[in-house]
């Protein structure tokens, strides 16, 4: 049997209700039948079968279907490669798929990335839910999976605390590679599910997650009207990045404290 959905003889848009109808009914560990998804769905019982062994493989039980957390993503991420809008999905990933989700866009797009880091230098301690970085452009993802558009006070405090990890990690980068001639710049953003009501707050642009894609193929050239943190540090991140990815704590350069 064939995994991938393109070549279903079904509609994309009744692959993503079935598709949706099975994460909502499973949402909580909850588990369902292929005859309560059809009726949910409402499809026939042969279209529910069909989408359902097309996201979860073969073997699965018609009459105790389950979606472990883990699978969730799989599935949502083999939806969009089908054409499934990206919110409509993501909303039933945990935050942790979430995050893993827009990591997976990021690595797609050429950037090395780095999720649920969790930095503490100086006295100081630093939270970033994804790091992306491509050449010397560093994109600082706060992930909000919430289900509501961000907008007002909530906007603004969410887009000052992002700034303001931006510039604590630009002073660890400082620590932990040394001064030097190689102009790195820090760009901090908020994902969400649904956009907010503005595009940009106080520079940090804020990208709903289906549009993720496109926003990172036009940083280069959409940077200059978002808040940069720019520190001149003496490497490249190549080597930090896989320091991280391997658990070696970074070593500081010769003659810091």
């Amino acid at each position: 049997m064939k995994n991938s959905l393109s070549d279903l003889n079904i509609k994309p848009e009744i692959v993503t209700k079935v598709a949706e109808s099975l994460l909502k009914l499973t949402l909580k560990g909850d588990r369902t039948t292929i005859d309560a998804l059809a009726a949910y769905s409402m499809v026939s019982r042969d279209v529910a079968y069909e989408v359902v062994a097309r996201l979860l493989g073969k073997g699965f039980d018609a009459n105790d279907v389950e979606v472990a957390d883990d699978v969730k993503l799989t599935v949502v991420l083999k939806c969009i490669e089908n054409g499934a809008p990206a919110e409509i999905l993501a909303r039933y990933l945990s935050w942790k798929n979430f995050e893993a989700l827009s990591a997976k866009v990021l690595r797609e797009c050429g950037f090395n990335v780095l999720t649920n880091l969790r930095l503490q230098f100086l006295r100081k301690r630093c939270e970033i839910d994804v790091l992306a970085a491509r050449d010397t452009n560093v994109l600082l993802l706060d992930c909000k999976r919430w289900n509501a558009v961000l907008s007002g006070k909530r906007l603004s405090l969410v887009s000052e605390n992002q700034i303001r990890r931006a510039r604590m990690f630009s002073e660890y980068l400082l620590s932990i590679l040394g001064e030097g001639g190689i102009l790195v710049e820090i760009i901090p953003a908020i994902l969400t599910l649904y956009g907010s009501s503005k595009r940009i707050e106080g520079g940090v642009a804020i990208i709903p997650v289906d549009l993720l894609g496109s926003f990172v193929e036009k940083l280069p050239e959409i940077k200059y009207n978002l808040e940069r943190i720019k520190v001149r540090v003496s490497s490249t991140l190549d080597v930090w990045f896989r320091q991280q990815k391997e658990g070696v704590a970074p070593q500081r350069p010769y003659g810091s404290s």
